[in-house]
């Protein structure tokens, strides 16, 4: 089944956020973390998130701006466990 339109501007504004935010302050967590995002996506927007990515290198090469960037994701952020090499206190 094929994405409507609104569903593609939502994921390209998804995506867009993933970009920016990565950007600001690249980090390994970060990658991983966005990796997990695309991962877990419905298969129908999983594939088309290359052609979204695409579609960025086209706009950045015209030297336009890429579109706006989601606020949030659309999904509830998930807890995520707080991992430490230090043994628990008490």
């Amino acid at each position: 089944m094929a994405l409507s339109e609104a569903e593609e501007r939502r994921l390209e504004a998804e995506v867009a956020r993933m970009v920016a935010e990565l950007r600001a302050r690249p980090s390994q967590e970060k990658e991983d973390r966005i990796g997990l995002e695309i991962a877990v996506l419905p298969e129908e927007e999983r594939a088309f998130v290359p052609t979204v990515l695409l579609r960025f290198v086209v706009t950045e090469r015209r030297r336009q701006p890429l579109p706006e960037a989601a606020s949030s994701s659309g999904r509830r952020p998930k807890r995520w466990p707080a991992w430490t090499l230090r043994p628990p206190r008490g």
